[in-house]
C-alpha cells in the first residue's frame, strides 16, 4: 500500500509526506520520522501504524491531544480522505491515491478541532478562578500580594508632564 500524510495548510498549500515505514513516529524529537518544532506537539505525540492495506493512528499520551476528524481519539483505524490534527497542524490521509483531488484550504479549516471554549458561555464556566495566597516574609509579614496591571505612555512629549 501506498500512503501519505499531506500536510494542508490555511493558505492553501500541500505537502505530501510519505508513509514508508510500518510505525510512523510524530512528535518533536529528533527519531520522530515525522517530526514538528512546536511547543503544542509532545515528544512523541501519536503515531501511525501500517499493517497491510490498514492504517491505524494512535495517540501516545500527548498534553494536546491527536485529532481525527475533529475528534479527540486515543486509537483509531485511517480511511482515505481523514483529517489528522496535530496541534495546528492538519494532515489528510491518502491512501493508494485516494482522494485524487482536494482543496487544501477548506480541508485545513474542517480538519482543525472545534474548540469548545471559543464559546462564551462555555469559557466564562470553565475559566479558572484567581487563587490569591498570602505571601510570608522574612518578618513573618503574611500580607497579601497582588500583581497590579499598569499602562505606561512612553512617548517622549515634554508638554504632558508635570513639573518636578
Amino acid at each position: 500500500m501506498q500512503a501519505f500524510l499531506i500536510r494542508v495548510t490555511e493558505d492553501g498549500k500541500a505537502q505530501p509526506v510519505p508513509l514508508t515505514h510500518d510505525r510512523t513516529l510524530v512528535g518533536r524529537l529528533d527519531d520522530c520520522q515525522v517530526r514538528i518544532r512546536s511547543g503544542k506537539i509532545s515528544r512523541h505525540h501519536c503515531e501511525i501504524l501500517k499493517d497491510g492495506e490498514s492504517l491505524t493512528l494512535k495517540d501516545l499520551g500527548s498534553s494536546n491531544g491527536t485529532f481525527l476528524n475533529q475528534e479527540k481519539i486515543d486509537e483509531a483505524t485511517l480511511k482515505p480522505g481523514d483529517l489528522i490534527a496535530v496541534g495546528s497542524l492538519v494532515f489528510l490521509v491518502q491512501m493508494n491515491g485516494d482522494p485524487e483531488e482536494f482543496d487544501p484550504e477548506l480541508l485545513y479549516e474542517d480538519g482543525l478541532p472545534e474548540r469548545p471554549d471559543a464559546d462564551p458561555e462555555y469559557a466564562a464556566a470553565h475559566t479558572p478562578k484567581p487563587v490569591h495566597q498570602h505571601a510570608p516574609t522574612a518578618t513573618g509579614d503574611d500580607s497579601s500580594m497582588m500583581d497590579f496591571n499598569f499602562e505606561f505612555d512612553l512617548d517622549d512629549d515634554e508638554d504632558e508632564q508635570p513639573p518636578l
